[in-house]
């Protein structure tokens, strides 16, 4: 048994250490599951804002109060719900005498009955108002062979994707004859292939689907487009090495013309 100590200890050691790292990794494997999610895009505010709006992270709001509640005494702070408010990052909105009120995913019918209860709270009184969502910005994104900014783009109202593709544009190499319109979602996303050359020259829109918020429209590059965009990937680095060289020559001449230690051609005549 005194032999086998060593041993024993080396193997106890092991274990512990297996054990610390297994530890590690669920608690590393716990953290990761607490930030995934089962369904929709992952924002905290979801919904079909071309059938009924909704409280969006970029919007803001405004209210309509009836006159006789501005005129209540002690109720004459309730004209700062008139002003234009945007909806703060933490999605919640200011409301005098009650504070922040979170908002973000509430239609305006929802948005004018909570501030409405929470003033209801606090004066004991029904304050008759109305929700308007003034300034709303609901996206979709554009990616790929697209001529605009790539990335988000405005969500206009009754938006088509014939609409989304004029709107963002295409460059030569793009692939119209099979554009991508992709409905993003953690269980069942949804990838629809679109021949947009076929539409344009035929006028058949069977597939001229609507366009939701977060939609994201990838146009493709054509096989000779795919080999020009790789070729363009393996030069960059090279061309940004000349443009270097050549800055770096351009200095050292305009030194050596600073110094007289060579003449200038501009002003040899």
């Amino acid at each position: 048994m005194p032999a086998n100590t060593p041993y024993l200890r080396l193997q106890a050691l092991l274990l512990l250490c297996l054990s610390c790292l297994a530890s590690c990794g669920s608690f590393e494997e716990k953290r990761i599951r607490e930030l995934l999610h089962e369904k929709g895009f992952g924002a905290r505010a979801e919904g079909e804002a071309t059938i009924e709006n909704y409280v969006g992270g970029l919007d803001a709001v405004q209210f309509l109060l009836d006159p006789a509640a501005v005129q209540t005494p002690g109720a004459e702070r309730l004209v700062e719900l008139s002003a234009v408010q945007p909806v703060g990052i933490d999605g919640t909105i200011f409301v005098p005498y009650v504070g922040p009120v979170y908002v973000l995913g509430m239609t305006e019918t929802e948005l004018a009955a909570q501030v409405q209860s929470q003033l209801m709270l606090y004066f004991k009184k029904d304050f008759q108002l109305q929700a308007r969502i003034v300034v709303s910005n609901k996206l979709f994104y554009a990616i790929g062979e697209v001529l605009a900014t790539k990335g988000r783009q405005k969500l206009e109202p009754d938006m088509t994707f014939f609409d989304a593709m004029l709107a963002v544009q295409w460059t030569p190499l793009a692939n119209l004859g099979r554009v991508y319109l992709i409905r993003p979602d953690a269980e069942n996303p949804l990838v629809i292939e679109i021949n947009f050359r076929e539409m344009l020259t035929t006028g058949n829109m069977t597939t001229n689907a609507r366009m939701h918020e977060r939609d994201i429209l990838y146009i493709p590059p054509t096989f000779l487009g795919l080999i020009a965009r790789l070729l363009e990937r393996v030069l960059q680095p090279v061309g940004v090495a000349v443009n270097t060289m050549l800055g770096v020559a351009r200095i050292r001449t305009a030194y050596e013309v600073a110094t007289g230690q060579q003449d200038s051609l501009y002003f040899r005549f």
